[in-house]
């Protein structure tokens, strides 16, 4: 990472001017003091983390950890004080070189211990790996100077991390998100992206939205979290107040998704977003998260003051609803609040809209990221309707008054042309659920409204379509079972017969079957579809009855003949899906 206007992490040499390294002696390193720490630990060990600062009573090391010596910022040995200080260090001599009382036993300590095997072993050890040793003469308990140590280290870095925060804050206020996330792509070397609760890009660097197979994990991800946050929140203090909780050392777990990691952001306990870095395998993530907590709270300012002043941005309510449609349950508290807010105590009930839309044959958009490519972004309507963002898709609630209320089908036209209206050029296809009585139904009609834009995508495939669950029929249950090998059989004997006919005579059976079929059967009719004579049409479905070994008059046949066209069309639209 490139450098920050100063490091979120205490050097050498900040630690030594502390009260617990005071009386300190760097036997080895003057030069490699500003070293950055990032932790304090108390052994070597085999892996330690980069940067960490290696507090010890041991002055032996083993060849393993004589390897890992170069990955720390320094080595401090505490020393007891040896009995014989004052008889090696005469007063005499402590008043020669300028020494008080209590700095001739510090110096004795030093001069003693470079003479000690085990620390001569060190200073040669450390001064291979160019790593400072610094001495800590112990007076009492050798394991409270590590303590103390762990403690400074841990104060300095919460003063970091607060100038760090005020920094970004101050940026964020003055510069808005695009300037925040413009320096701190900067200071990081990293793409990065902040997107609210629905997955629309509000800021990025070289970074585009997160894709759309993703995004159904990340969320759930982000609940999870969520509650983990709430949790700890609780634990930490009770009760207490949401505008505390930025002075609290609790943050929520970020989220690794491929080369991404990503900090949700909370706010009035739902994520109103997540702020993602593009990450390397070597990378320290323990490190690049000390940069990103202080951002994902500078955005989480930014989400707050969009949500008090744009009414649209109704985060908080949106989240709900998403809730409600994915079937978790609500407390008592957020249903009425979700009632209130959209109005739902006042309807009759309810339609949902189940909604996709996508360019049709449009080369992606430029903006490209790490090598991929960003497909164009479809704006959806807020003003006047009642949507979020789920599973990849997005619904709509459109409240039902039995005295003033259009159809459904006019209704859902209004959404489409809205949709066309912000996106030139889109394809929009729409599922409708049936209408339901209360709010209470809304997972089980959001379920139906999947369900036939699913179904309409295979049947349809990719054009325009509204179609309503009410008018899926048998489709409903050939869905249920389509991916059954008997479906495979089914459709293998009754249509494969006639395809490998007319591959073989260059005829045209299938086409004037599934013709004579939508027409209900009706030769006349049929035959004028077809553009042919009623005699060829006949001739033709007695060379289909041949074929298939079956009575093409009979009501069964016809029924088992328009199931296979059915399946055949939902299992070629499921493959282009």
């Amino acid at each position: 990472m490139s450098q920050a206007p100063y490091s979120i992490q205490p050097t050498v040499k900040q630690l030594l001017a502390s009260d617990a390294l005071a009386e300190a002696q760097v036997l080895f390193g003057d030069q490699l003091l500003n070293a950055p720490v990032s932790q304090v630990i108390s052994t070597v060990g085999p892996g330690p983390r980069p940067g960490s600062l290696v507090v010890t009573r041991n002055d032996s090391l083993s060849a393993p950890e004589v390897t890992a010596l170069s990955q720390l910022s320094a080595l401090v040995l505490v020393k007891g004080t040896p009995d014989f200080v004052q008889s090696n260090v005469s007063a005499a001599a402590a008043g020669a070189a300028g020494l008080t009382a209590s700095g001739a036993e510090v110096e004795a300590a030093r001069l003693a211990s470079l003479n000690d095997a085990g620390v001569k072993r060190l200073i040669k050890r450390c001064s291979e790996a160019k790593v400072p040793l610094i001495l800590v003469p112990s007076y009492g308990d050798p394991a409270q100077v590590i303590e103390d140590v762990r403690f400074v280290f841990l104060r300095e870095l919460k003063l970091s991390a607060a100038r760090l925060s005020s920094i970004m804050l101050s940026i964020v206020l003055e510069e808005g998100l695009d300037g925040l996330i413009e320096t701190v792509s900067a200071w990081l070397n990293r793409p990065l992206v902040v997107e609210n609760a629905d997955f629309k890009v509000l800021a990025s660097r070289n970074m585009g939205v997160t894709p759309a197979n993703q995004q159904k994990h990340l969320t759930d991800e982000g609940v999870t979290s969520l509650r983990a946050y709430k949790k700890s929140m609780g634990q930490l203090s009770p009760g207490i107040s949401p505008l505390s909780e930025v002075n609290l050392d609790v943050h929520m777990s970020p989220i690794k998704l491929g080369r991404r990691l990503v900090f949700p952001v909370p706010l009035s306990e739902v994520i109103v977003g997540y702020v993602s870095v593009m990450i390397r395998p070597q990378d320290d993530l323990a490190a690049l998260s000390e940069y990103m907590h202080p951002l994902a709270l500078a955005c989480k300012v930014d989400f707050s003051h969009r949500l008090k002043d744009s009414p649209s941005f109704s985060v908080t309510q949106k989240t709900l609803l998403k809730d409600l449609l994915s079937g978790r349950p609500l407390s008592a508290a957020d249903q009425e609040r979700l009632d209130r807010h959209f109005g739902f105590d006042l309807c009759d009930g309810f339609f949902v809209f189940a909604v996709d839309a996508t360019y049709p044959d449009e080369p992606p958009s430029a903006n490209a990221v790490a090598g991929a490519v960003i497909p164009p972004l479809v704006t959806y309507p807020d003003e006047g309707f009642i949507s979020c963002e789920a599973e990849g898709m997005r619904a709509f609630v459109v409240p039902y008054n039995a005295k003033t209320t259009a159809p459904w089908g006019e209704l859902a036209q209004a959404v489409v042309d809205k949709i066309k209206e912000l996106n030139p050029g889109v394809n929009v296809r729409l599922g409708s659920a049936r209408l339901i009585d209360t709010a209470l139904d809304l997972p089980d009609a959001y379920g139906e409204a999947r369900q036939a834009l699913v179904i309409g995508s295979m049947i349809h495939e990719g054009g325009d379509f509204q179609l309503g669950y009410q008018e899926l029929g048998v489709k409903r249950l050939l869905y249920l079972i389509i991916d059954h090998p008997e479906v495979d059989r089914f459709l293998l004997e009754n249509l494969s017969p006639l395809e490998s006919y007319d591959e073989e005579w260059e005829s045209e059976l299938v086409d004037s079957l599934r013709v004579y079929l939508q027409h209900g059967a009706n030769l006349n009719s049929a035959a004028r579809g077809l553009f042919i004579h009623r005699h060829t049409l006949r001739y033709r479905l007695e060379q289909i009855a041949d074929i298939l070994k079956v009575d093409i008059d009979s009501q069964e046949v016809l029924l088992n003949l328009q199931v296979t066209f059915l399946i055949r069309d939902m299992k070629t639209g499921l493959k282009k899906r």
